[in-house]
């Protein structure tokens, strides 16, 4: 899930002002005022707390300027604060109703207005690892607030009037307006150059979407683009370089639902499937045809018929991956990591020699790969829509050598940073063991000894 909890913090009035984990730790003992930084006499009077002693005249709210008469206060970065004042400015809001959240807990009236503040109570918010600016009252989560189908944001309240309104898609989806920038709709104009990249990207590692799998190709040496240069011509012109990948079809919630339904690959899953790798496995049976006799029958001497039996174990023969289809609508990095987990599925068929592997070992090297395509885009920078920035040179829609820092790249950076972090914490023994036991293969040996591997044993290397 996109959304987390976070720590709460209470606020309340006592003697004993609140601790915080940004306050900085001072002395009781010294002997100067933080408020001038000039000696405090023994003699005179000033207000001991514990960040250290002030002159009465000193100890001033940082938020009204007003002299803080009682000891009832806060501090915040080494400045002191009317408890009202803190609240009024550091009270977490919920970014959806635009309401202060509000405490749980037993509840008492603090003098000085302050009849919604507790000395018991905590208050309790999630935020989104995304977008850190948003916590949202916990109560959101079941009152059928929309969240952006991509990055999970909750949709705040009277959208309309901040301008922060989500896009809404065709099948009843909703995107953020920063999800709905990059969001991959259109099968030639958004993801035939996301599909290049993560063609081009396997490739270099080598994974190939070509028959014959990495025999002969050195990851990085550019033979592998060679190669197809001289076969094919020009690997510059459109989709030559790919022309026999298997078909890329965005399709919707339902038909992706359908199709999972008869292929069965999810079975148990409990989270939403946004791809699949459809393929057809043939498997080749020996079959024996032998006489029927039956002595009622010429005597027994003409067969009546024949019956067929299955001779030996059946054999799997080759597997065709029929296409690849993706969940329409998703944000570029969300839709090309998914695209590049379902191609490595595509590869380990289209290359031959793999196998029957464990769900666990396939779809581990699957999150491993699409890892690593989000871990190398977000280190190249991408343009939306394919452009480069700042002088940046363009490959398959990526920009390399982008030196901006607008509101695209750090709206990239953010969103690779979310999906990488979603598929290394992912909790599922499949998914999540999975990617973390392959991760750990990949760092020990690399990722061609990790499939070499997988393709001698079944196994992932230890």
């Amino acid at each position: 899930a996109a959304a987390a909890a976070a720590a709460s913090s209470s606020l309340g009035a006592s003697s004993r002002p609140p601790s915080f984990r940004n306050a900085p730790s001072s002395s009781s003992s010294s002997t100067l005022c933080p408020g001038c930084a000039s000696s405090l006499s023994p003699f005179a009077s000033h207000v001991r707390t514990a960040f250290g002693k002030w002159h009465r005249a000193c100890f001033k709210c940082a938020g009204c300027g007003n002299s803080i008469a009682d000891g009832s206060h806060a501090m915040k970065d080494g400045r002191p604060f009317h408890v009202r004042c803190y609240r009024d400015r550091f009270h977490p809001k919920c970014t959806v109703c635009f309401k202060k959240i509000p405490f749980e807990g037993q509840e008492r009236y603090v003098p000085g207005g302050m009849n919604d503040m507790t000395s018991s109570g905590v208050v309790k918010w999630i935020s989104h690892p995304y977008w850190c600016d948003a916590t949202y009252c916990p109560r959101h989560e079941n009152d059928g607030t929309r969240k952006c189908d991509g990055c999970e944001r909750m949709e705040p309240r009277d959208a309309g009037s901040t301008g922060a309104s989500f896009a809404e898609l065709p099948d009843g989806r909703a995107l953020c307006l920063e999800c709905a920038s990059t969001a991959v709709v259109d099968t030639e104009r958004d993801s035939t150059p996301v599909y290049d990249d993560v063609c081009q990207f396997m490739s270099e590692l080598g994974l190939p979407l070509v028959k014959g799998g990495v025999s002969g190709i050195v990851a990085g040496s550019g033979g592998f683009h060679d190669t197809f240069a001289r076969e094919n011509g020009n690997a510059s012109d459109g989709n030559l370089l790919w022309r026999h990948r298997p078909p890329l079809h965005l399709v919707s919630q339902d038909a992706l639902d359908a199709a999972d339904g008869k292929e069965a690959w999810h079975v148990g899953r409990t989270s939403r499937t946004r791809g699949l790798c459809l393929f057809t496995e043939h498997v080749i049976r020996a079959v024996e045809r032998v006489p029927r006799w039956d002595a009622g029958f010429a005597g027994g001497l003409i067969p009546v018929g024949f019956a067929e039996r299955t001779v030996g174990a059946p054999r799997r023969g080759e597997t065709t991956v029929n296409a690849v289809v993706v969940l329409y609508g998703l944000p570029f990095i969300a839709f090309g990591a998914i695209l590049a987990h379902e191609c490595t599925h595509a590869y380990i068929r289209i290359a031959g020699g793999f196998p029957r592997l464990a769900p666990k070992v396939e779809e581990g090297l699957c999150q491993l790969v699409a890892l690593l395509w989000v871990e190398d885009v977000a280190a190249r920078g991408r343009a939306p829509n394919g452009g480069a920035k700042d002088g940046g040179a363009t490959t398959n829609g990526v920009s390399n050598g982008s030196n901006g820092d607008g509101w695209e790249e750090r709206n990239l950076a953010a969103m690779a940073g979310d999906v990488a972090n979603q598929i290394r914490t992912d909790p599922s023994e499949t998914y999540g063991n999975g990617l973390r036991v392959a991760l750990g293969a990949y760092r020990n040996v690399g990722l061609t000894a990790v499939f070499e591997h997988v393709r001698a044993t079944g196994e992932i290397p230890t």
